[in-house]
């Protein structure tokens, strides 16, 4: 933060302080019951779930004087997590599930601050204009220095300044006070700005030429640093391998672990994963020998009385008043000892490289070997291996995967380039992947698409709903050209009294008339199912909803019942039920193996299950992709690993036959119309929503373990897409808003 705008914070953190300290003191601070989300127990006007800030007190008593004097319902709230979903949702539902606003002025406010995600999220309802981005960051600099206390008084003084300026333009009355504040500080603010532009010009320039030249020097000095290419690497002294047989089984990954543990046992199979390049041998003697530090370096004071050098002609360079002939002389001379310096810090490098290379070798009965990062990623996805393969063949299987999650990674990362930053852009990014293997004509078939919704997107993003995802879904299915039929029946749904969530639902699914609305509402109402599973099942195969009760109740012996809803939908219509229930379960224990447990897991098992290849061939891909992913440059569309690793929707293609998908609204293919309902119901309660898979960051936790970082779900498609209004009763001051949405924010 600069100067200038750090006084302007401590400016208005000191003028928030008078007027607080003026106050009459607060009784002490007081749990209100106002309600519970998500294991987030509200706490009045500030809940602190984290106990980050010593005097929560002082924060509920500013936050009380200015619910008083302006009238709008406030919440500030500080969590640890958002339970796995978007900061921006969770704040959203928070907001509604508490019930914070008036459902008539619609005036509420909730600022939500998550620390494992470092974001500030301000989310309020439609009767309040609040500057929400400026809100969010006038904490940053304060939280990422770790005072929690002053970012949120300082967001605490940033909600009055914008309710202030609200209030500017709606009532003469509080004019003066906050207006003539306001505008002085402008005056000054300018008379300052012109004082500096006739006095301070030359300093300015100055201080510029100044910085010119830090940079110069700084690049200078950046040149003794060693680079990659002057440190060792143990391919480098890599022994020769032998034509050998492989006489493993993919069982024989069990010694790459014993290898890593340092007590390797077989050398026949040592010499296998050594053919494979699992393992490396390296030869230790010509490691040591040759990063050994020169004796004439060694030996010489020389590097001592250079390091000095070097640091007093950088300073000498910078000194003040030299002029341009004056400076490069200077800096000629550094770079005339850079490069006398050099050679001793390269020397030195290589032998801290290669002692640390040489610690690392595991004497074996096959020489000294180290696992290559492809034999350990091999054995990360061995639990996922038929044991009965030959290694070879279960190596070549994983190699083929990582391939085509790198494929997929790089389409990915072409994408994110080309989409702009939005919720949606990992949904979107991860279905355009599968759509074409030339990414250009992906982007051009997706522009298109979007661009056929027309001067309706403005609606639908009034409405909610994120045009992008739905553009994305219609050219999945291959519905692109069906975009009217689509609006028409979105449109005709919201006349008939449908909330957005369900307009589009219906839209999506091909229901045009009332009748065939009818008909669907009244199964999904029976099933307690969302419409698009529902409906689904209905035009995939007659009996689709009794297949689906079946499998519920088989499904209910082994996971959660909101899960078994959602995964018996899928798998009723991919699969004959025995065949269902035998796929999955196969699935489910692969990624058991990894770890992987819970109703993510599970979700994450039905996209195993219909997977054309089967469900131990996708969890060796799931394990290729995660391993991809954490490698990536994108850090939040780990959570669409099991859509990227699916042999899904290709093209345009159905899953199963290969064939195009049916032209026309009505028709679906699993893989799309899953997709379709990840990302439709991202954040709606209830029995329309994965509450419990969102929620659901199991898979997350060993962030250390072989499928990388990236923590929570990343953002998903947005709850834009139908956030429900809730209408609470009266409690701890708030009123039972409803109608919450996403507003702004920022990280820290």
């Amino acid at each position: 933060m600069n100067r200038r705008l750090r006084s302007s914070v401590f400016a208005t953190l000191a003028l928030l302080a008078v007027v607080v300290a003026a106050a009459p003191a607060a009784a002490q601070r007081e749990a209100v019951e106002c309600g519970e989300y998500q294991g987030v127990v509200c706490q009045g006007y500030f809940t602190d779930e984290t106990g980050v800030v010593d005097d929560p007190q002082r924060i509920e008593d500013a936050i009380s004087r200015i619910v008083g004097h302006y009238g709008n319902p406030i919440a500030i709230v500080v969590v640890q997590n958002s339970r796995g979903a978007d900061p921006a949702d969770f704040a959203a539902d928070l907001a509604n599930n508490w019930g914070v606003g008036d459902p008539v002025a619609e005036n509420g406010i909730l600022v939500l601050v998550s620390l494992d995600e470092r974001r500030t999220e301000v989310v309020n309802q439609t009767g309040v204009s609040i500057p929400s981005d400026a809100i969010a960051g006038s904490a940053r600099s304060f939280f990422s220095a770790g005072d929690f206390e002053g970012g949120l008084l300082a967001i605490v003084g940033s909600i009055e300044q914008g309710l202030a300026g609200t209030l500017v333009e709606e009532s003469g009355a509080d004019r003066f006070p906050i207006g003539a504040i306001f505008f002085f500080g402008i005056v000054g603010i300018f008379i300052c700005s012109v004082v500096r532009i006739l006095f301070g010009a030359k300093r300015e320039r100055h201080k510029e030429e100044h910085n010119e030249r830090e940079e110069l020097i700084d690049a200078d000095l950046a040149d003794l640093e060693p680079s990659g290419a002057d440190l060792p690497r143990y391919a480098d002294y890599s022994v020769p391998v032998p034509m050998v047989t492989d006489v493993s089984t993919s069982s024989g990954v069990t010694e790459l672990w014993r290898v890593a543990s340092g007590h390797p046992t077989d050398p026949d199979v040592m010499r296998s994963l050594w053919s494979l390049g699992l393992l490396e041998v390296v030869d230790r003697a010509r490691l040591v020998a040759e990063t050994r530090e020169p004796l004439d370096l060694r030996a010489s004071e020389e590097r001592a009385l250079l390091e000095n050098a070097v640091q007093e002609a950088a300073d000498e360079a910078l000194g003040a008043g030299l002029d341009d002939a004056a400076f490069e002389s200077k800096r000629r001379n550094l770079n005339r000892l850079i490069a006398s310096l050099r050679p001793h810090r390269v020397a030195a490098a290589r032998r801290r490289t290669g002692d640390a290379l040489v610690a690392e070798l595991i004497s074996s009965p096959i020489g000294d070997v180290s696992v290559t990062s492809f034999g350990l990623a091999v054995a990360d996805a061995s639990p996922a291996f038929d044991g009965n393969a030959p290694l070879s063949e279960s190596v070549a299987e994983y190699r083929a995967a990582s391939v085509e999650a790198e494929v997929k990674i790089d389409r990915l990362e072409r994408l994110y380039e080309h989409l702009p930053e939005s919720t949606a852009r990992p949904a979107v990014a991860a279905a355009l992947a599968d759509l074409d293997d030339n990414t250009d004509r992906a982007i051009e078939r997706y522009e298109s698409a979007r661009a056929s919704l027309g001067a309706e997107a403005a609606g639908l993003t009034a409405d909610g709903l994120d045009p992008a995802a739905i553009a994305a879904l219609l050219l999945m299915n291959r519905n692109e050209r069906n975009t009217k039929e689509f609006l028409d029946g979105y449109r005709r749904h919201r006349d008939r009294g449908f909330d957005p969530a369900e307009a589009v639902e219906f839209a999506l699914a091909g229901l045009m008339t009332d009748g065939a609305v009818d008909r669907v509402r009244a199964v999904t109402r029976r099933l307690d199912l969302p419409i698009s599973i529902t409906a689904a099942l209905i035009e995939r195969r007659d009996d689709g909803p009794e297949v689906y009760e079946y499998l519920r109740d088989e499904l209910a012996a082994y996971t959660s019942s909101e899960s078994a809803r959602t995964i018996a939908g899928v798998l009723a219509m991919s699969l004959e039920p025995t065949q269902a229930m035998r796929r999955w379960l196969s699935a489910r224990e692969a990624l058991h193996q990894f770890g992987l447990i819970g109703s993510y897991a599970d979700v994450a098992a039905a996209f195993g299950a219909s997977d054309p290849r089967g469900p131990r061939e996708f969890a060796v891909a799931y394990a290729a992709q995660r391993r991809a992913l954490s490698d990536s440059s994108i850090d939040d569309a780990d959570r669409f690993a099991p859509e990227l690793a699916h042999a899904g929707t290709s093209g345009q293609t159905d899953t199963w036959s290969g064939s195009p998908i049916s032209d026309g609204i009505s028709s679906f293919d699993p893989f799309t119309f899953f997709y379709h309902h990840w990302v439709i119901t991202r954040g709606v309660s209830g029995s329309y929503g994965w509450e419990p898979i969102h929620a659901d960051a199991s898979w997350s936790k060993d962030r250390g373990s072989w499928w990388g970082g990236g923590g929570g779900f990343g953002s998903s498609g947005g709850s834009s897409w139908g956030g429900s209004s809730w209408s609470g009763g009266s409690f701890g001051g708030f009123s039972g808003g409803g109608g919450f949405s996403s507003s702004g924010g920022g990280s820290w």
